[in-house]
């Protein structure tokens, strides 16, 4: 039989609760209902070159008025070895099952949508194998607001959308773009060397948006603007026939 942290059965609960893009405005409702109300919110955060914590999810929670006594900062390593993540997951998660157990809800918070690349979905998976009841409670993803704040639709009709994350080279994106429709590209480090070149060559309507609803916040769908960016982690690509530059208006919407 598979050994547990602990035998006994927790009365408590954990919820992934979707904070969206950055913009504290995007939370929803029923999110800032359930931040409230619980008993621990546990922050994700990342450590910069510097040694020091960088969290938008801590921003966004003070930005609404939380407590801060109520915090509670994972430290997460930001790494493709997923045996050093789930490691670090495992740990962070034996003080929420602690919590769960003496009857606290827990709140684990996460950018974006909790679904959707998270982090959370790791500590929901462990969760459930210890029998601590779990929810999630959705919210707004970046490449939804970025579109939003172009006024431009993600798809129309019987449009399909693809998303890809972290792809290795642009080779990826344009497969994608040959099946048609509407191609969600998150996470673009990963071909910052390659991105403008690729654009400019190929020709692709394209939106770039990077920090949606955060300090620095950069959209575009000017090719120029993109020259000397340095396509940060959070940066995503959507190609759509929707992101034609407008004549005579604005094409990039910047808060830096």
């Amino acid at each position: 039989m598979r050994n547990r942290i602990d035998t006994v059965m927790p009365c408590g609960c954990l919820c992934g609760v979707s904070l969206g893009p950055g913009d504290p405005e995007l939370v929803t409702l029923k999110a800032l209902r359930f931040l409230e109300r619980a008993d621990v919110i546990c922050c994700p955060a990342t450590v910069d070159g510097r040694g020091a914590l960088q969290s938008v999810a801590i921003d966004i929670l003070c930005d609404l008025g939380l407590p801060e006594e109520r915090f509670r900062i994972m430290a997460l390593p930001m790494s493709e070895n997923r045996k050093l993540a789930e490691a670090e997951y495992r740990e962070h998660f034996r003080q929420i099952a602690a919590d769960c157990r003496e009857g606290k809800t827990v709140a684990l918070v996460s950018i974006g949508d909790a679904g959707f690349y998270s982090t959370v979905s790791a500590m929901i998976r462990l969760a459930e194998n210890e029998g601590i009841p779990c929810s999630l409670i959705p919210g707004v993803p970046a490449f939804i607001a970025a579109a939003a704040s172009s006024c431009i639709p993600v798809a129309l009709q019987d449009d399909r959308v693809r998303i890809l994350a972290m792809v290795k080279d642009v080779d990826e994106i344009e497969r994608a773009l040959r099946e048609g429709g509407t191609v969600v590209v998150m996470k673009l480090s990963t071909i910052r060397e390659y991105l403008v070149s690729w654009l400019a060559a190929s020709g692709h309507s394209f939106l770039y948006a990077e920090k949606v609803g955060m300090e620095g916040e950069f959209i575009t769908s000017d090719i120029d603007a993109l020259r000397q960016r340095p396509i940060p982690y959070f940066s995503l690509l959507v190609c759509s026939p929707y992101c034609r530059p407008k004549a005579g208006s604005q094409n990039t919407v910047t808060n830096e």
